[in-house]
C-alpha cells in the first residue's frame, strides 16, 4: 500500500484536503501541536500535515549589526531567528509525522512562495534528495471536487522554475535589506542616543521614491486660473444647467466678452444630437483590480483585502486570490458554480437570466497567469462570516456574475442652445439597457442625468448665466490602492508582495494617511539616497530583477547568475553610502529625532488642554507612567499610572467613547487590549481583544 505525505501551507487547507481525500470524509486527526490527519483513500494511505507559511528563513553568520557588507547567507529554521519555541515544537512534530512515508506531495499554494515553502520543508526537514518520490498538487480552490481532481492529476517532481525564482528573490531581498538597513542604521547611530533601525529594501525604497516624486509635484505645482460659464435653463418649471460649448475660458477679458454676448433671457435650441453608448462588461478580478475595487467600495486597504480574500479562499468560498489573471477558463466549472449560486436569493434572479441564454461565454480580460485563473466564487456557503468577509464575497460574486452578462447601454443627448451670441451645451444621459449593471449596480455609479426631451427650434427661459473662477489642480495623491496599481504599472514588486510593501512604508513611518503623505523621515530617506546613492531608488534596477525572475521561472536564466549580478550592484551602492557615512547620518538624524520626540505622545493633555500627554519611564525606578509636558514648567499636575513590564504599551489615535481621554494599546502575553488612561473613567473600555 503506497504511503503519501501531503504538505499543506496552512492548517485550514490541511483539514480541507484531508476531508476531501478520505473515503468516508472522516480523517483521523493526529498530532498534539500540528493539525495533521491520517486519510484512507482506496489503496493509498495518506498523511496530511501543514506548515505555518515559511518555516525556514535566511540569516547570516555575522550577527553584529554594525558590520556590512554581508554577502553570506544560509537557510535556518524560522524559530532560530525568531526564538519561537512553538515553531520549534511544530517542526519537531512535523518531522516525526513524515518519518516513514514513501512519497511526498507539495500541496502548498501554487505560486512562488508556496513552491519554496514546500521545497524547503522537503530538503531541510525530511532530507529529500530523490525528487522522483515527490509530487506537486495544483489547487486554485479548496473545494472537494478540485482537491480530488488535483490529487488524481498531480505531477511528479517539483515546479522547479517557481522554486528557483522564489529562492533567488528571497536571497536578493535579504541581501539588499540587511545591508542597506545596516548601512543607514550605522550612519545615524553616532548622532542618536536611542537606537533606531532604518528599513530600506529593493522594492520598498523605489516605491517610496515614487511617492516623494508625486509629493514634490504637488508641492511645486503652480495653479493657473480659468473660468467656467454655466447657464441655468428653465424647462417645465425645473432648472437644468448648461455649460459653455468650449469648456474652460482661459482669460478674464474673454469671460467678460462672453457674458456680455450672452445677455438674454431666452435661448433657442439649435441642434439636438442623440447617440447610444455601450458600457462594457468589466474584466474578471485579478488581485490588483480586486484591491482597487474593494478600496473604492469599502475603504479596505490592499493588505486588508488580501487578508480577507485569503480567509475566503481557505474556507473554499473563492478561488486563489494571488493571481494576475483576468480569465475564466471553462474548466472552473462555471455552470456548476452558477447553479450553486442560484440557491442564494440575492443572486437567484441574475443566475436565472444568465443560464437562460444556454451558452456560457464569460468576459475575458487581457492579463493572464499560468498558475491560476481570475478570482471567482465557488458557490459554496459558510455560516458565521464577518461583515467584511460578506462584503468582499458579495463583490467577488457580483463581478463573476457580471462577466456572463451583456454590455449595458446608455442614451446620451446633447442639446446645443444659443443664448444671445454664445452657444451652451445641455447634456443628459439615461441607462436604457442595464445588462451587467443589474447585478453589479451596488458597486457602480450609474451617473444618470435625465433631462426633458427637446426639439430644434424650442425657445426656453434663461434664469441667469453664472461665471465661476477656478484654478487648475495639482496631481492627485496616491491612496494605497492606486499606489499598488502604479507599482504594477512600473513592474516593481509582485502581486503577492505589493500590499505588504505599502504596509511596511506605513509601519516605518515613511508615509501617513489614506491620501498618502510622505513624512519628514520618508523625505529624508529619499533625499539622502538621491544625493549619495541614487541607484537604490532606481525603478529600472528593481524592474530588471523582476524580469530576471520570470526568466528563471522559464529556465532561461540561472538563479546564481542573478544573485551574483545583484551582489555586484549592491557592493557599488554600499561603497557610495559608506564613503559619506557621516554626511548620511547627519542628514537623516534630525528627522529621526523629531519622530522619537513624538513617538510616545498619547495625545493632548485632557486636563490643561495645552500640554502633550507622554509615556515616560523613570530612570530611577524603571516605572512607566504618563505625564503632561506642562508638569515640568508647573502649569499642570497630571500624571497617570500605566501597566508595567513585561506588558508593552503603544500609542493609538483612539479616544474613550465615555470620557474622551486617550486610549493606549497594551500587549500582555502577545494579547492586545485597549486601556482608557483616565483612572476615574466611569465606563472603563479596558478589555482584551484579538489582534486585527
Amino acid at each position: 500500500m503506497p504511503k503519501y505525505l501531503i504538505i499543506a501551507e496552512k492548517p485550514e487547507a490541511a483539514r480541507r484536503i484531508s476531508e476531501a481525500l478520505d473515503s468516508r470524509a472522516k480523517p483521523r486527526k493526529i498530532g498534539k501541536i500540528v493539525p495533521s490527519f491520517i486519510v484512507k483513500n482506496g489503496e493509498c494511505e495518506i498523511l496530511v500535515t501543514t506548515a505555518l507559511g515559511h518555516l525556514y528563513e535566511l540569516t547570516t553568520t555575522i550577527s553584529d549589526r554594525s558590520i556590512y557588507p554581508v554577502l553570506d547567507y544560509k537557510w535556518v529554521p524560522k524559530h532560530i531567528v525568531e526564538k519561537n519555541k512553538r515553531l520549534e515544537k511544530w517542526l519537531e512534530e512535523m518531522e516525526k509525522i513524515g518519518s516513514s512515508v514513501e512519497y511526498y506531495v507539495n500541496a502548498c499554494d501554487y505560486d512562488i512562495e508556496g513552491s519554496l515553502i514546500g521545497y524547503n520543508i522537503l530538503r531541510f526537514l525530511y532530507g529529500v534528495s530523490d525528487y522522483g518520490k515527490v509530487f506537486r498538487m495544483k489547487l486554485s480552490t479548496l473545494t472537494k471536487r478540485e482537491i480530488q481532481e488535483a490529487f488524481q492529476r498531480m505531477k511528479p517532481g517539483l515546479d522547479i522554475g517557481l522554486v528557483k525564482a522564489g529562492e533567488t528573490r528571497h536571497i536578493i531581498d535579504f541581501l539588499y535589506g540587511i545591508n542597506l538597513s545596516r548601512a543607514l542604521t550605522r550612519s545615524v547611530s553616532r548622532f542618536l542616543r536611542t537606537p533606531y533601525v532604518l528599513s530600506v529594501g529593493r522594492v520598498q525604497t523605489p516605491t517610496l521614491n515614487v511617492l516623494v516624486e508625486r509629493e514634490i509635484a504637488i508641492e511645486t505645482f503652480i495653479p493657473n486660473p480659468y473660468w467656467i460659464l454655466r447657464a441655468e435653463i428653465v424647462i417645465n418649471g425645473k432648472i437644468h444647467e448648461a455649460l459653455y460649448e468650449n469648456g474652460r475660458v482661459q482669460s478674464l477679458p474673454e469671460v467678460k466678452r462672453l457674458v456680455k454676448e450672452a445677455d438674454s433671457k431666452l435661448t433657442v435650441v439649435e441642434k439636438v444630437e442623440k447617440r447610444f453608448e455601450k458600457i462594457s462588461v468589466p474584466e474578471p478580478f485579478d488581485l490588483t483590480t480586486l484591491q482597487r475595487e474593494a478600496y473604492n467600495a469599502f475603504g479596505f486597504t490592499p493588505s486588508r483585502t488580501l487578508s480577507i480574500a485569503e480567509t475566503l479562499y481557505l474556507n473554499a468560498l473563492i478561488s486563489y486570490p494571488r493571481t494576475s489573471s483576468q480569465k475564466l477558463p471553462p474548466d472552473i466549472g462555471d455552470r456548476e458554480i452558477l447553479e450553486k449560486l442560484s440557491e442564494n436569493k440575492a443572486y437567484a434572479k441574475a443566475v436565472e437570466k444568465v443560464l437562460s441564454r444556454g451558452v456560457l461565454e464569460p468576459k475575458q480580460g487581457e492579463k493572464e497567469d499560468p498558475a491560476h485563473p481570475a478570482i471567482y466564487p465557488t458557490g459554496e456557503w459558510k455560516e458565521g462570516l464577518s461583515g467584511d468577509q460578506l462584503k468582499l464575497l458579495d463583490l467577488i460574486t457580483r463581478r463573476f456574475l457580471a462577466a456572463f452578462e451583456e454590455d449595458a447601454e446608455k442614451a446620451v443627448c446633447r442639446n446645443v442652445l444659443r443664448i444671445g451670441g454664445v452657444r451652451f451645451i445641455l447634456k443628459g444621459s439615461e441607462i436604457i439597457k442595464k445588462g451587467w449593471l443589474e447585478v453589479y449596480s451596488p458597486y457602480y455609479n450609474l451617473n444618470e442625468k435625465i433631462i426633458p426631451s427637446l426639439k430644434e427650434g424650442d425657445v426656453l427661459t434663461v434664469k441667469r448665466v453664472i461665471v465661476e473662477e477656478k484654478f487648475t489642480n495639482p496631481p492627485h495623491r496616491y491612496n494605497p490602492a492606486s499606489l499598488i496599481r502604479e507599482m504594477e504599472k512600473l513592474g516593481i514588486g509582485t502581486k503577492a508582495t505589493r500590499a505588504d510593501i505599502v504596509e511596511t512604508l506605513y509601519k516605518r513611518r515613511y508615509i501617513t494617511g489614506k491620501s498618502i503623505v510622505v513624512t519628514e523621515l520618508g523625505f529624508s530617506i529619499v533625499s539622502t539616497l538621491s544625493k549619495f546613492s541614487p541607484n537604490i531608488l532606481s525603478v529600472e534596477m528593481t524592474r530588471s530583477v523582476e524580469s530576471d525572475m520570470e526568466k528563471i521561472e522559464s529556465g532561461l536564466l540561472e538563479g546564481e547568475t542573478v544573485v551574483n549580478k545583484a551582489k555586484r550592484e549592491l557592493i557599488d551602492i554600499l561603497r557610495e553610502v559608506g564613503s559619506r557615512e557621516g554626511d548620511v547620518g547627519k542628514y537623516l538624524s534630525n528627522s529621526i529625532i523629531t519622530i522619537l520626540q513624538d513617538k510616545n505622545v498619547i495625545g493632548k493633555c485632557p486636563v490643561c488642554k495645552e500640554g502633550d500627554l507622554k509615556i515616560i519611564v523613570s530612570k530611577k525606578t524603571g516605572k512607566r507612567f504618563g505625564i503632561c509636558t506642562n508638569v515640568f514648567n508647573k502649569r499642570c499636575r497630571l500624571t497617570i499610572p500605566l501597566p508595567q513590564n513585561p506588558n508593552k504599551v503603544y500609542v493609538t489615535d483612539d479616544a474613550c467613547n465615555s470620557c474622551g481621554w486617550p486610549i493606549v494599546k497594551v500587549v500582555t502575553r502577545n494579547r492586545p487590549w485597549s486601556l482608557c488612561v483616565n483612572p476615574s473613567c466611569s465606563r472603563k473600555t479596558n478589555h482584551p481583544r484579538r489582534p486585527a
